[in-house]
């Protein structure tokens, strides 16, 4: 590849006094280093946002020895980094909105309510379908895990089903509504980052997705027909209902959701007026005082150790939201950093020679599948490639709209395909199944880009 032989020659040309492409040996070894550092820390479970810092600074190290001031190097990366800031706004919020739902008793709410509508023997396309209505509640796919997706992975287990198929369908679920919900924080990112709003982007994604919808939804329920469920009998409702004070006020924060997004209100005030109402009603329903509603918002929300929902009802809060919004915030640093020096203009070099939107979208794809694999974050594979094909988009003219598809149908769902990578290694260990096990039954997450790729093509098809 040319930049890598470029870096291989390790010269450096300058102009003006100051280097265009810093390419020594020097910046091939920080590369090195930092994708060990990301990799230790995913190794080891060590926050991502932490390790990121580690990156900045051997990155950094190595563009001051090639002749960058220190505070050219800030200057370039705060530069990338405030445009983040909107988006760290959003992850806090959504904290609080989550830790305020599960003390309400708005989530035990919607649980139970799933778990007394599973037909057993449809339990593999009610589990696609419960996690996926969660997650469009929810909006993060870790949140839907923890929550619905553990129960349901307990029960498959419980009644003998191929724990592979009912991963599968969590994991599909789970990223639906990370992709599409207007609560989710890709959703809020990749906006950010195509200059398209989220109200707006989530009736297009809905109808992109609905075909890879409606196959996956034919494929489960013909797994369900040939795996049935033999086990039926789940305390859960009964626990729910008698831990939390379920009362039909409680879907009022959720209704505000509903209500407000098709203004043209900032996403903000849905989800801290949502949040707020949560509070409210949390006092009143479920008898919590002020002082605790406020310890909740900061720590996310904690039933007693004794208690049998203790382990399935549980998170939110600010404090869970700081490391992936610092991972944000230092993603878009590192890119900010790289794409001042000019790192990404050889590799733009070689999308010139791309032509056609289907082709464009595909090398999309495989960009996002290297810094996805390289980066093991959703966060960091979005931003990196946005960072490096935004200007081949910008050339060939693309629509905000279609920008926003390419994105939302490679890297948000391509990462939740990589077991090393954290959108789906969290999850795998949240449900205790195989590392890879369930990749090829999350039909959706490969469906979308699939479809997406030929319907793109066939049009080129029928223009020329």
């Amino acid at each position: 590849m040319k930049w890598l032989q470029l870096l291989l020659q390790g010269y450096i040309k300058y102009k003006q006094g100051r280097a265009l492409i810093p390419t020594n040996i020097g910046l091939i070894i920080a590369l090195f280093v930092s994708i060990i550092i990301i990799l230790s820390a995913v190794t080891y479970n060590l926050p991502i946002g932490y390790a990121l810092i580690f990156v900045w600074l051997s990155l950094a190290y190595a563009l001051y020895r090639q002749g960058y001031q220190p505070k050219h190097l800030l200057c370039m990366s705060w530069t990338s980094a405030k445009t983040s800031i909107v988006v760290m706004q959003i992850f806090l919020l959504i904290g609080w909105l989550i830790a305020m739902w599960q003390a309400s008793g708005i989530i035990p709410m919607i649980i139970a309510s799933g778990i007394e509508l599973i037909n057993p023997n449809l339990f593999i396309i009610c589990a696609f379908l419960i996690t996926s209505c969660v997650s469009m509640l929810l909006g993060t796919s870790f949140g839907t895990v923890g929550t619905i997706g553990i129960v349901l992975i307990t029960i498959a287990k419980a009644g003998n089903l191929p724990i592979d198929i009912v991963a599968g369908a969590i994991m599909a679920g789970a990223y639906l509504g990370d992709r599409n919900s207007p609560l989710s924080s890709s959703a809020s990112l990749v906006a950010a980052l195509t200059h398209t709003k989220v109200n707006s982007n989530i009736p297009i994604m809905l109808k992109d997705s609905l075909p890879a919808l409606i196959i996956s939804c034919i494929l489960y329920l013909l797994l369900s027909l040939w795996f049935p469920l033999d086990y039926t009998n789940s305390y859960l409702p009964d626990t729910i209902h008698f831990v939390f004070n379920i009362h039909w006020t409680l879907w009022i924060p959720v209704l505000i959701i509903i209500g407000l997004l098709p203004t043209k209100l900032s996403i903000r005030w849905p989800i801290g007026i949502s949040a707020l109402s949560a509070a409210i009603l949390a006092v009143i329903h479920q008898n919590y005082t002020v002082l605790e509603i406020l310890q909740f918002s900061v720590t996310g929300f904690k039933l007693p150790d004794y208690n049998p929902l203790a382990n399935i009802i549980h998170g939110g809060g600010l404090k869970t939201m700081w490391v992936p919004t610092l991972s944000i915030f230092m993603a878009c640093s590192i890119s900010g950093m790289l794409e001042g020096v000019g790192f990404w203009n050889d590799i733009r070099s070689l999308l010139q020679h791309v032509s056609g939107r289907a082709k464009l979208f595909a090398s999309n794809v495989l960009i996002a599948f290297i810094t996805g694999a390289l980066g093991c974050s959703q966060a960091i594979a979005v931003i990196m490639t946005h960072s490096i094909m935004r200007t081949t988009y910008a050339k060939e003219r693309i629509h905000d709209e279609d920008v926003m598809l390419d994105f939302e149908n490679s890297g948000i769902l391509i990462a939740a395909l990589q077991p090393w990578n954290i959108a789906a290694l969290v999850p795998v260990i949240m449900m205790d199944v195989s590392p890879a096990g369930y990749v090829p039954f999350a039909f959706f997450l490969y469906l979308v880009p699939l479809i997406y790729w030929y319907r793109l093509r066939r049009k080129e098809q029928q223009i020329h």
